[in-house]
């Protein structure tokens, strides 16, 4: 029983964040094979999609664990490719979610993973406390690489030099069997062999931390494993795809709309409702209607 549920915890989805010995670097580390596979199945997604949306939560999680409370971060690629959209956004206590949006009437096929993005930002907006407005950071994506757009992010928005490596492998069928990733980052007073050294790891993991995270061990154990200094675990914390979305959500913007819109909603029966986020489907009755058309009536007496 104990060895079980030792399995299960080493299996968990989990981003852990460490700190050097000298407090030089930083580094964290995230296995999240199980929210993309449901991220994956909500959606309905193939291969490509897939894909990018696994390296684009991945990279979104990591930057959640800097945050705090209920604060969020949301990774937002829209380009000119296949694919206009790849949209994550993750809370600090590790509520994942996010949606991909394929281009309309594609007739082009993939021939590089530059025409996955094509030409198009990245924008990075978190939502912090005691901030009226998020703080939001835009650059060019660079070729379609969603680790080098981040690095570049860092690098511009936040001046802060970072090493990042994501990985996701699908199975024959196209389906999700690993993700996770890794991100350094020097800190103010890194000398140049500690630089030299993280530079080197990069090198030898390249995008195969999936190697690592399929080992069955935990991300601590892992992180023990590739990094050339000592450290100190700063943060760990569970991670799942969940959205809080809810059919009163829904009800409550439905009531911004016109009166008439909603009269031809019910008369239509345009009753489904989806969440872009998760795909999750919710269905308006008759008396839902009735409902809001009498809220409507009501406000504008």
């Amino acid at each position: 029983m104990l060895e079980e549920l030792k399995k299960k915890f080493k299996q968990r989805d989990r981003v852990v964040s460490v700190l050097s010995k000298t407090g030089n670097i930083r580094t964290v580390i995230v296995r999240n094979t199980n929210t993309i596979i449901d991220a994956q199945k909500n959606h309905n997604l193939s291969y490509i999609p897939a894909f990018f949306l696994a390296k684009t939560l991945t990279a979104a999680t990591m930057m959640s664990i800097f945050l705090k409370g209920e604060e969020r971060v949301i990774v937002d690629f829209s380009g000119d490719g296949i694919l206009s959209k790849v949209y994550a956004e993750v809370m600090y206590f590790g509520e994942c979610r996010g949606f991909v949006q394929i281009a309309d009437n594609v007739k082009k096929e993939i021939v590089s993973l530059a025409d996955v993005l094509g030409t198009g930002t990245l924008r990075v907006s978190r939502i912090l406390y005691n901030q009226i407005e998020p703080i939001v950071g835009i650059v060019p994506i660079q070729n379609s690489d969603i680790a080098a757009s981040f690095t570049y992010y860092y690098s511009q928005s936040e001046q802060i030099d970072s090493a990042i490596v994501l990985d996701a492998k699908l199975d024959d069928d196209g389906l999700v069997i690993c993700s996770g990733g890794v991100m350094f980052q020097a800190m103010p007073g890194a000398n140049e062999k500690e630089i030299k050294d993280v530079t080197n790891t990069i090198y030898d993991l390249g995008n195969n931390i999936c190697n690592e995270l399929t080992q069955n061990e935990t991300l601590e154990t892992i992180l023990k494993k590739i990094l050339p200094f000592d450290f100190d675990v700063m943060k760990t914390k569970q991670i799942d795809f969940y959205c809080r979305c809810n059919i009163e959500n829904f009800k409550s913007k439905l009531l911004l709309l016109d009166l008439n819109e909603i009269k031809e909603m019910k008369k239509y029966k345009h009753n489904e409702l989806v969440c872009q986020f998760c795909n999750k489907h919710y269905y308006l009755s008759d008396i839902d209607f009735d409902n809001l058309i009498e809220q409507i009536i009501a406000k504008s007496n």
